[in-house]
């Protein structure tokens, strides 16, 4: 049987999609590369429980032709001083295969969480840590390869006594090749603590804030320019540090950029960039994240703009 895996806009045309519709039209060319002249493989999904320590951690999800697993771990019942319950995704996808971050880049999806809790308990949204540059055949993006966690925090009711009721979600990710693309989903459940010291580092190696930063954009025909003035406390040479474009639909995602410094001046720095061919304006807030070598990562955004008279 000629089977089709995932093809999602194969009825329209190229004219009908709007430019932001576009890139999901490309990413459409890698998800119906994919034919089998065998079987389909049904995409069902079994709970799989694993043991360990004689407690029921989690429920890990992939079924198979999915290129992925994903775990949901918790560190302890207790809240965090925050109010919150600190818990992670534990995602672990195939060699050869990547899913993707925040900002996907051309053509692909960030993951996607829908949980079912009890009443009074609400789940933030997914964080990611810092991601790596890859192409999907001729698209460029960013995400993961090998292992990779996710937090993702959980508020409790006023009323929470310490011990956990089950919670169930439902992730769903995308996961490409060179050649191909497939969705994948995991049900998902949290009803016991495991690995409190992966948890941690996970929340600890986050991109960080950093106050009193100063990012301006200008744009400049098919360009951007980019300004950055660091705190007088940053002695920091960024000139090696990656950059990646949190805000999506701005900067080229092909550039691969770094800051330069003006005049040897280590407070004020510069990058030109390509816009995205899906770029329409500045946006409200534009957010870079810059990473250093060792994985040190921070969050730097632009201030909001403000909102023309009658229009706030």
């Amino acid at each position: 049987m000629d089977s089709i895996l995932f093809h999602p806009l194969r009825s329209l045309k190229q004219n009908d999609l709007h430019p932001y519709d576009t890139k999901f039209h490309k990413a459409s060319r890698l998800l119906h590369l994919r034919r089998s002249h065998s079987r389909l493989i049904p995409m069902n999904f079994t709970s799989i429980y694993l043991i360990c320590s004689a407690l029921v951690v989690s429920t890990s999800l992939g079924a198979p032709g999915q290129y992925a697993t994903a775990t949901w771990l918790c560190s302890d019942e207790n809240t965090h001083p925050d109010g919150t319950i600190r818990t992670i995704i534990k995602m672990n996808v195939d060699e050869g295969w990547h899913t993707y971050w925040k900002n996907p880049g051309e053509g692909g999806l960030p993951l996607s969480i829908e949980a079912t809790l009890p009443k009074g308990w609400s789940i933030g949204e997914i964080l990611y840590p810092v991601p790596k540059r890859f192409k999907s055949g001729e698209l460029p993006g960013f995400g993961y390869e090998g292992e990779v966690v996710f937090p993702i925090s959980l508020t409790p009711p006023a009323e929470y006594g310490g011990e956990l009721p089950p919670l169930k979600a439902t992730l769903s990710w995308l996961t490409c090749n060179d050649e191909t693309c497939v969705p994948g989903k995991a049900n998902l459940t949290l009803p016991s603590k495991t690995d409190p010291e992966k948890i941690s580092k996970a929340y600890d190696n986050l991109p960080k804030l950093v106050p009193g930063a100063n990012l301006t954009v200008e744009e400049d025909g098919a360009s951007l320019k980019l300004t950055l003035k660091l705190p007088e406390e940053w002695n920091v040479d960024i000139s090696e540090f990656e950059v990646f474009p949190v805000t999506q639909n701005v900067i080229d995602s092909a550039a691969d950029f770094h800051f330069r410094n003006e005049a040897d001046i280590l407070k004020s720095w510069t990058a030109t960039v390509p816009k995205s061919e899906y770029f329409d304006k500045l946006p409200e807030k534009l957010t870079l994240l810059l990473a250093d070598r060792d994985g040190t990562a921070w969050l730097i955004s632009t201030p909001p703009r403000p909102v023309p008279d009658g229009q706030g």
